[in-house]
């Protein structure tokens, strides 16, 4: 059991217990502030032990039954979603995009000639660039910044 009790948590490990949390607050277990409380101390835990701390006095979740399928049609492949930061960064595509026709658009208007489409400039190498690293599912890391939100670097022991 003291074994088990120190193995260090995962990220992901953290996100069902925040997930478990979330269900509890909905059904009015919790208030936001202890909500807000128990979250924060999830994502300050080093161990499973620490993060299982935040449940400790909340009744465990039920196994909801398994729903008997219906005959229908085969089903189709669920298309896959994108995540939310990609989702903000082809948003960012989109609007830059936007901006930069339309002030070529006004501009080719306001000279009453077509000149030079730069926006391509604009568009294209950022839009390839999205496109890549969304089909080929590249990420960035963000695991600095995750372990500083944490506290594993920035622990500091105090000196006598």
């Amino acid at each position: 059991m003291a074994y088990t009790d120190s193995i260090r948590i995962s990220d992901s490990e953290r996100e069902q217990i925040v997930g478990e949390l979330g269900r509890h607050l909905t059904a009015g277990r919790l208030t936001i502030g202890e909500f807000d409380q128990r979250v924060a101390q999830v994502y300050r835990s080093i161990t499973r032990h620490e993060a299982q701390q935040a449940l400790v006095d909340l009744p465990a979740q039920a196994a909801a039954p398994v729903p008997t399928p219906k005959p229908t049609a085969p089903a189709r492949p669920a298309l896959r979603r994108l995540p939310a930061h990609q989702q903000i960064e082809w948003l960012a595509w989109l609007a830059a995009g936007t901006v930069n026709l339309a002030i070529w658009g006004i501009i080719s208007v306001a000279t009453g000639t077509m000149p030079y489409f730069w926006p391509v400039w604009v568009i294209g190498p950022w839009g390839l660039v999205l496109l890549g690293r969304t089909l080929l599912g590249v990420e960035g890391t963000c695991g600095a910044i995750a372990s500083a939100v944490r506290g594993d670097r920035l622990r500091v022991t105090a000196r006598s």
